[in-house]
């Protein structure tokens, strides 16, 4: 019978945070995560099935994941992920089913979605202007980002937060009006720093823009006011007086948050990777295949939360870049 330990790593930390992408394909372009003629998608003999996800994610329960979030490329564009949904929603011990969208398909799926019990939504929006969506994109149409927004709401898929990647030279200069979308509703705004990655070694000189710049600029809004997170959170999440809404910023590069990072990656191909920044893997698509029980299955588990690094080296980035080239859509942003 399968042991019901908690898997702590090397540091301490407690390890209840899985992050899952269904699929390496997007139906975006966007500047910082993919390649502008895109990458080359794996076959679909390669990728998880919703039967190896729901195994591994089962086992991961017993030994304490409490959190899973649907990730890709673009989680909708895997046909008939409110099954995968309602699948994972019976797995005891999870408190939580998050998904992480460009919100271009998200107005199709949401009823269904929320049926099949996914608990929340987060949506990548990086600009609110038309064009500048859509050069970022290159070609995305932000209408149909703002109508799956609005069915998020519809849906009660609560708290809908909206991440925007700062990126200096193109979307500083909309900051308050991102901020600005907190005061009228209950949307949480999260600001995330540029982090730069293998197959886009675009570093800061050309697109990294600081969270304080941010903070910064939010003030002139109103006192921000901290608001209490837990334990592991990423983000420093503030009020202001007046607002329905928060604002937070995500800080991998300024304020690293290493030491409280509580996370697990699996990748559209079946590789569980303990930190997003090192090269250092478990294949669990490959044991799958081999025909490991559960126990076995359990272990690897645990030797990839060994494997998990105390920081990431963003910091020491290009000169000491250890971690192989990869696109955010192929691990899951």
């Amino acid at each position: 019978m399968l042991s019901m330990d908690k898997l702590i790593d090397k540091f301490n930390r407690q390890i209840e945070y899985l992050r899952i992408s269904v699929t390496d394909r997007c139906n975006l372009r966007c500047i910082y995560c993919m390649p502008a003629g895109g990458i080359l998608n794996k076959n679909q003999s390669e990728i998880l099935s919703f039967e190896e996800i729901y195994r591994i994610v089962k086992v991961s329960a017993r030994l304490g994941i409490r959190k899973v979030r649907i990730t890709g490329g673009e989680p909708l564009v895997r046909k008939d992920l409110p099954v995968l949904i309602a699948k994972l929603k019976n797995i005891s011990g999870l408190s939580e089913i998050a998904l992480t969208t460009n919100g271009t398909y998200l107005n199709d799926y949401v009823y269904s979605l929320q049926r099949a019990g996914l608990d929340r939504v987060n949506i990548s929006l990086d600009s609110l202007d038309s064009e500048k969506y859509q050069e970022i994109t290159r070609g995305g149409k932000i209408e149909t980002v703002l109508k799956g927004i609005e069915s998020a709401f519809s849906a009660g898929l609560f708290p809908v937060k909206i991440n925007t990647v700062l990126i200096k030279g193109f979307n500083a200069d909309e900051i308050l009006d991102f901020a600005r979308l907190a005061k009228e509703r209950p949307l949480h705004i999260r600001f995330i720093e540029y982090m730069c990655t293998g197959l886009n070694r675009i570093y800061s000189e050309d697109f990294y823009l600081s969270s304080l710049k941010a903070k910064q600029a939010c003030q002139s809004l109103g006192e921000l006011i901290p608001v209490r997170s837990g334990l592991n959170a990423t983000a420093e999440v503030f009020k202001i007086k007046g607002f329905c809404g928060t604002i937070g910023f995500i800080s991998p590069i300024s304020r690293p948050f290493c030491s409280s990072c509580n996370k697990l990656r699996l990748t559209s191909d079946g590789v569980l990777k303990s930190c997003l920044h090192s090269p250092k893997i478990v294949n669990l698509k490959e044991a799958l295949i081999k025909g490991i029980g559960d126990e076995e299955l359990a272990n690897l588990i645990r030797a990839a939360v060994f494997l998990k690094p105390e920081s990431h080296n963003l910091l020491n980035m290009p000169v000491s870049y250890e971690a192989e080239d990869f696109s955010m859509c192929q691990i899951g942003g």
